[in-house]
């Protein structure tokens, strides 16, 4: 028996996690690739791209090949460099490397963490015009080469899938706590309380805050129910990163860092706002936006903008200069947020059962907009008004989402002393263009002064 592979080692081990996102994949091998499209999933590290393709390998093709740029010898790279002009012998030579014995129109190349060679991603066009094959990408826009400002594979020829950290919904269903998923969508569908039933549900939502979305990490949690080897797996994921900036060239691993460092404090202040001047009192725009561009594209972060007039769409009159800075995961970001404590259990329970009085919003916050991403907003958007004379700020929404063709502000509310001021504010001042107002708070449904209040753990169905 042959090594096993990333996929067969998590069925195996039971380290297995059904992603909603198979069917995406499914879709493309079905209806796709035979014309000539290649499939791109991207995504940060650690987040399952890999097994997902392997898992779209074992079940629907008949044989394939999964070469790693992270881990290929020179053979296997001089091959996208000088052997592209003979197929016949491209393909005769990756067959004996990998052992595998290649069908036409049955098998499935994976070029994974496609990134770091440059030339394999220059080699696709040329691997889809041949066609005997499917091609699948793995890896981040992050240090993707580009020709003429424009990458080298054309759009027309690309099917792109992000793949993002794994859902409360999906860390459910792994949890074998099915049955909670229909209550949540009958209870949202029908706008009723949860009752009963809230206390539950709610910390299971705190325990998947806290171990967060990568793959690994809810394995090992699952597996175990043991945070410290989940934090163990958490801070190497954040280490990874950390050594991802230091091989960059183009970008300074200083920048990127610092920028990495800084989001925990960021976020904790009050108005979450990402100010370069904290890092350094010199720091210009201009110079940091290139490491905050590397980090957008390599999915560690998720940039959320001010638009100054939401009447229309929010990207027509966002301000790049004013912005906050979310998390990849929420689960990473509590690593990253206590890094400097020693790995403690009691410490871990107390921050799941919120013992420690932390400041609980920039984690809910960054839940919301992890939430948004995997719903398929690339762009996130916040509102804020200040007065023209003192600066102060008189109305601000945490999150706008196009809906029904209307503006629909959302507001996070993690504690009980909260002020609905700015949403009726924002209602005055955008009538006729604004959708329904939401509050996602700590807490179960109900509405009050004609808003609804759903509880933070079913952002996932009501956003």
């Amino acid at each position: 028996m042959g090594r096993l592979d990333e996929y067969e080692i998590a069925v195996a081990y039971g380290h297995y996690v059904q992603r909603d996102i198979y069917a995406k994949l499914k879709e493309w091998k079905d209806n796709v690739a035979r014309e000539h499209k290649c499939l791109f999933l991207r995504g940060a590290r650690r987040v399952g791209k890999s097994c997902l393709a392997l898992e779209l390998a074992h079940k629907e093709y008949r044989s394939f090949i999964q070469i790693s740029f992270d881990k290929a010898n020179e053979e296997i790279k001089d091959l996208f460099i000088n052997g592209l002009e003979d197929l016949d012998a491209f393909y005769d030579r990756l067959s004996i490397a990998y052992r595998t014995r290649l069908y036409p129109a049955e098998s499935l190349i994976i070029l994974d963490e496609v990134q770091l060679f440059k030339p394999a991603r220059q080699a696709i066009k040329t691997l889809l015009l041949d066609g005997r094959y499917d091609i699948l990408e793995t890896g981040s826009l992050a240090s993707i080469v580009k020709k003429d400002d424009e990458e080298y594979l054309l759009p027309s020829e690309e099917v792109s899938v992000d793949v993002l950290p794994i859902t409360f919904k999906e860390y459910l269903r792994a949890a074998g706590k099915d049955d909670i998923i229909p209550f949540i969508e009958s209870a949202v569908a029908k706008r009723n309380p949860f009752h009963a039933a809230y206390r539950n549900i709610y910390n299971e939502f705190r325990h998947y805050l806290f171990v967060g979305g990568m793959p690994k990490c809810v394995a090992v949690y699952l597996k175990t129910k043991d945070l410290v080897k989940v934090e163990k797996e958490k801070r190497s994921i954040l280490q990874l990163y950390y050594d991802d900036f230091l091989k960059q060239k183009k970008v300074s691993s200083l920048y990127l860092s610092s920028i990495f460092n800084s989001i925990p404090s960021e976020l904790s202040n009050h108005d979450k706002r990402f100010k370069l001047t904290h890092i350094n009192a010199n720091a210009r725009a201009r110079e940091y936006g290139s490491a905050f561009r590397w980090l957008k594209d390599a999915y560690i972060v998720n940039t959320c903008l001010n638009s100054s007039d939401p009447s229309v769409l929010p990207v027509l009159t966002a301000n790049g200069d004013d912005m906050k800075a979310y998390f990849i995961d929420t689960g990473l970001l509590y690593s990253l947020s206590f890094m400097k404590v020693e790995e403690d259990e009691f410490f871990y329970k107390s921050l799941i059962y919120d013992k420690l009085h932390i400041n609980e919003g920039m984690f809910m916050e960054n839940y919301v907009a992890q939430v948004l991403r995997t719903k398929g907003y690339r762009e996130l958007f916040f509102y804020e008004k200040r007065d023209e004379k003192t600066y102060k700020t008189i109305m601000e929404i945490d999150f706008l989402r196009i809906h029904d063709r209307k503006v629909s502000p959302i507001e996070v509310k993690p504690s009980h002393d909260y002020s609905l001021t700015s949403l009726k504010k924002f209602k005055d001042a955008f009538k006729g263009k604004m959708g329904e107002g939401i509050v996602l708070h700590d807490g179960d449904y109900k509405v009050e002064e004609g808003v609804s209040f759903f509880p933070l753990f079913a952002s996932d169905w009501v956003l």
